[in-house]
């Protein structure tokens, strides 16, 4: 919606420094467009049409738009056409929709033309029963070519307004008192627009009559005189100041048409130019400005530029999510790779892990029989010995007693043990091979145990049975007729006894 201000002085239109819009005049065979970017007029252009051109209005929009340098979304179309018309109406004292309802039968009513009718309306001056409006008709099929040209151009139609608009707006001009009453005629390519208002501002109403001065003085000036009648038997006022011609060739038919009239007739306020009229559109307030487009197909133009931020920014955030999705995918991608070589990696530190843990289970087992080497409080040898002992003792073997007694310098050694008969089955010659290998370690370095012959082991046994008395039994004893044969060694056990330094 424009915010306008007044002008600052009568002629001159004072554009607001934020408005940017293509205003454009359609009077009859007239079109003229001005093209306004903030605040700045930056171009113009003119075109005169011939006869009934609005299916045309695409194309004028367009080649408006090629020639002024129009670079906005919206256009203000001011205008006069054969038909567009006003009618003044009396109405309920109601407000809101149920106005607006009256209003629109009125409108299908009060119509000169075939098809639906859009309209505008404004206030006038209200008679002693029932208020008054000024209906402003239009044909919505015409309507909507405007606004379907504008559309196939990109732009947004934001209001189409009756030139009798602009006329009322400057006849607020005119030296009137509060009650004063005058008539203000306009010439709007090839048609004469009329506005009768009070000084202060109320417009009592507006009309549209077929030619100009200058092209025929006196019919004019016989329709002038109707309508100032016409305004006395329906308002019951008199025009009391006079008439007031705008236009072009306005000051020099002002004699002519003053021939004609009773009233003072004069040239109204400002000079005239071609661009006039779309200047002085961008001067009206939509709030008090009757208006064919309606604030709800206004607020369409702002519908679709929202519509195409959202729509903008869901683009961006579905490309951004796409994006990221990519991303996230060819980050999993490389974070599962990572995790296969980790997980490899871990599996070869496991298997590492198990290594070394064997490792330090031997070199912890190491450690301990080390520290019982060198710190326990036995004489070394033995421990020594009994370490030296699980390392040399063959599969085939079981120690179940050791025995190591320190005598004078040497150390006695007794070792008993027995045969493994899970690995094979126990035979004399199997243990003794079994036997023979430990001995042969044993006798061999660090310890070097020497271990006596079989003359001395009997020797040896003889002597400890004479020392115990004679109460050994001979073996020949056992072998006597009716004697107790003696049970054979067992071949799965063994003996062994040595000394050492």
């Amino acid at each position: 919606m424009l915010s306008l201000t007044n002008p600052a002085s009568p002629g001159v239109v004072a554009i607001p420094g934020r408005l940017t819009t293509l205003s454009v005049s359609w009077l009859n065979n007239q079109f003229r467009a001005i093209a306004v970017h903030r605040g700045v007029v930056s171009g113009s252009w003119e075109h005169t049409t011939d006869g009934e051109s609005s299916v045309h209005f695409e194309e004028l929009i367009r080649e408006a738009v090629q020639q002024t340098g129009y670079h906005g979304q919206t256009v203000s179309l001011l205008l006069a056409h054969p038909r567009l018309a006003q009618q003044v109406v009396e109405v309920p004292p109601v407000n809101g929709a149920a106005l607006k309802r009256i209003l629109q039968r009125q409108a299908q009513q009060q119509k000169m033309f075939a098809g639906e009718a859009a309209w505008a309306c404004q206030n006038s001056l209200s008679g002693k029963s029932e208020p008054r409006v000024i209906l402003h008709l239009l044909p919505a099929a015409l309507l909507n070519q405007f606004a379907q040209g504008c559309r196939r151009n990109g732009l947004h139609l934001i209001s189409v307004l009756p030139v009798s608009a602009a006329l009322h707006h400057q006849s607020r001009q005119l030296p009137l008192e509060k009650g004063d009453i005058a008539l203000m005629a306009a010439e709007t390519g090839g048609s004469t627009t009329l506005v009768i208002s009070r000084g202060d501002g109320q417009m009592l109403l507006a009309r549209t009559l077929p030619g100009t001065w200058n092209d025929g003085a006196e019919r004019l000036a016989l329709d002038l005189n109707r309508t100032i009648l016409f305004i006395h038997q329906k308002f019951g006022v008199a025009i009391n100041k006079g008439i007031w011609l705008f236009g072009a060739g306005a000051r020099e038919q002002v004699p002519t048409i003053q021939r004609y009239l009773q009233l003072p007739v004069e040239a109204g306020p400002g000079a005239y130019e071609p661009f006039y009229w779309a200047r002085q559109a961008l001067s009206l307030r939509p709030q008090v400005t009757p208006n064919f487009v309606s604030p709800e197909l206004q607020k369409i133009g702002q519908r679709r530029v929202f519509a195409k931020v959202v729509a903008t920014a869901t683009v961006l955030v579905v490309l951004a999510l796409m994006s990221f999705s990519v991303y996230a995918s060819w980050q999993a991608r490389q974070q599962a790779a990572t995790i296969g070589l980790l997980s490899e990696r871990v599996k070869r530190l496991q298997l590492r892990q198990n290594e070394l843990q064997q490792l330090a289970s031997k070199l912890t087992h190491r450690k301990q029989v080390a520290s019982l080497v060198l710190n326990d409080p036995t004489p070394p040898a033995a421990v020594w010995f009994l370490g030296y002992l699980s390392e040399v003792v063959p599969a085939e073997l079981v120690v179940t007693n050791l025995h190591i007694k320190r005598e004078e310098d040497l150390w006695k050694v007794h070792l008993a043990g027995t045969y493994q008969k899970a690995i094979k089955p126990a035979t004399p010659e199997a243990l003794s091979n079994a036997v023979g290998l430990l001995t042969a370690r044993l006798s061999d370095g660090p310890f070097h145990v020497g271990f006596p012959s079989d003359a001395d082991k009997t020797k040896a046994a003889e002597a400890r049975a004479r020392t115990s008395g004679g109460g050994v039994i001979p073996t020949w004893v056992a072998n006597v007729a009716g004697g107790i044969p003696a049970k054979p060694p067992p071949t799965e056990q063994f003996t062994i006894e040595g000394v050492m330094r």
